[in-house]
């Protein structure tokens, strides 16, 4: 799963960009509420202004014009695997507009195994590390690539792939960095599904619909992951040697995050945990990968009594065993990192000889990143539900100063973590309860 060495630095940016995020970091340091206002007001109506829009929509307009050929897409998505999941809408949108198109997916290396099996891709190409920079190898093999299959277009989700400098071919490069004013105006229309699996379904479908007629209307739901059987065999071994009840409803929490913006510090999650622990459920705890051990160590905190009710799921379990094991959950619990993707997806076997519950209710905690960008939610207005016949809920932790530049999260400086100041247990935990109340005798995977 996704790892996050604190001793790297992020991305690089343009020197300008990078003040930015600095001045924005430490107005907020001194003046939260304040300067969280001020930040907000400063960026929202100019980056999202109707001009702003309007001048992306022209470019589209424009650069469409000039595409003439369609019959293969590369589609490169950024290189973590809660991009490689989301990112897939992209095909499902090609597939709208160019059913017999070939498509190539480059992707995260860990979510390749994920993603392999996705009928709607000719290919998938294991390249990603999931690093937080595409590192000279990468861009070589990426070039390569370009210059072997001599793509028609490329639609680029990475905003750190700079394609005027490998692309030697001609290539037409549909770039999403075009369509942020709409993702920020859009922040500010509530109706408006604003996450990125959304948005950037919507952005290919809108770009490719002045070219060619989309087949149907949009109906797009979320996205999926296709599954080998040995992993699933995996994860009922574990779920059968961790001896779960079969009387009572499982509740799965992840208590890791890509970066110390998204993640619950630690004594509000123990207490999160000691209250789960407290109802009628088993619960599995995930060991920890980006904060190495946190499972560990959340279990040691609690009393001795409920520690015996709660099964760490290894760092070890491979990734694709690890989304089978969700499945065989009735509430999966997280911040906002890869394996919450993985949770809302649709699960599907690959070779069709298993059948997946899709019923785990997917329960999202947000600190810094927008909930309408990233989260889930089959209630509140302008989210996109989880891609599960459950519910589907988005927590937003109280914070004196969240402002949209938390946005990009890896580059803010903040020297104390204020995203998660306010967090209502008790909600929480009433939330998972009353879903449980409804819990029907659960059935696992089986063929």
């Amino acid at each position: 799963m996704e790892r996050v060495d604190k001793r790297e630095t992020p991305r690089s940016l343009p020197e300008w960009q990078r003040k930015i995020f600095v001045f924005s970091s430490l107005l907020t340091r001194y003046f939260p509420r304040a300067g969280a206002r001020v930040l907000d007001l400063i960026f929202l109506p100019s980056l999202g202004s109707s001009l702003v829009v309007a001048l992306s929509d022209h470019r589209k307009r424009k650069q469409a014009r000039r595409l003439n050929a369609f019959r293969r897409f590369l589609i490169v998505p950024d290189s973590h695997i809660g991009d490689a999941i989301m990112s897939q809408s992209a095909a499902t949108a090609i597939r709208d507009c160019f059913p017999e198109a070939e498509v190539d997916y480059v992707v995260n290396k860990t979510a390749f195994p994920l993603i392999e099996g996705n009928p709607e891709m000719t290919r998938v190409i294991p390249l990603f590390l999931g690093t937080p920079s595409v590192s000279a190898a990468e861009t070589k093999v990426l070039r390569r690539l370009i210059e072997e299959r001599r793509y028609d277009i490329c639609l680029n989700f990475s905003p750190f792939l700079e394609f005027d400098t490998i692309n030697s071919n001609g290539m037409q490069t549909i770039d999403f960095m075009t369509h942020t004013p709409i993702i920020i105006r859009n922040e500010r229309k509530p109706a408006q599904i604003n996450h990125f699996s959304y948005q950037q379904y919507a952005f290919t479908r809108d770009w490719l619909s002045l070219i060619s007629r989309p087949a149907g209307a949009d109906a797009f739901k979320g996205v999926r992951v296709t599954l080998s059987d040995s992993a699933i065999e995996i994860a009922g071994r574990f779920a059968s040697e961790s001896s779960l009840p079969h009387d009572r409803p499982v509740v799965f929490l992840n208590p890791d995050a890509a970066c110390r913006f998204t993640l619950m510090p630690f004594d509000q999650q123990a207490g999160l945990l000691n209250r789960i622990a407290r109802l009628k459920v088993s619960v599995l705890l995930g060991e920890g990968h980006s904060e190495g051990g946190i499972g560990l160590r959340l279990k040691e905190a609690l009393p001795p009594a409920l520690q015996s009710r709660i099964r760490i799921v290894p760092a070890t379990l491979p990734l694709e065993a690890y989304a089978a094991l969700i499945d065989l959950s009735d509430v999966y619990v997280s911040g906002d990192t890869g394996p919450l993707h993985v949770a809302a997806a649709r699960k599907q076997a690959r070779t069709k000889r298993f059948i997946f519950r899709n019923r785990t209710a997917v329960l999202s905690l947000f600190g810094a990143t927008p909930g309408r960008m990233s989260g889930y939610d089959s209630v509140q207005q302008g989210y996109l539900p989880a891609y599960q016949d459950a519910p589907s809920r988005c927590y937003i932790a109280g914070s004196p100063c969240r402002n949209i530049t938390c946005l990009n999260k890896m580059f803010k400086t903040c020297p104390r973590v204020r995203c998660f100041e306010q967090v209502d247990v008790e909600a929480l935990v009433g939330w998972i309860d009353d879903h449980l109340a409804l819990w029907p005798s659960p059935f696992p995977i089986g063929r």
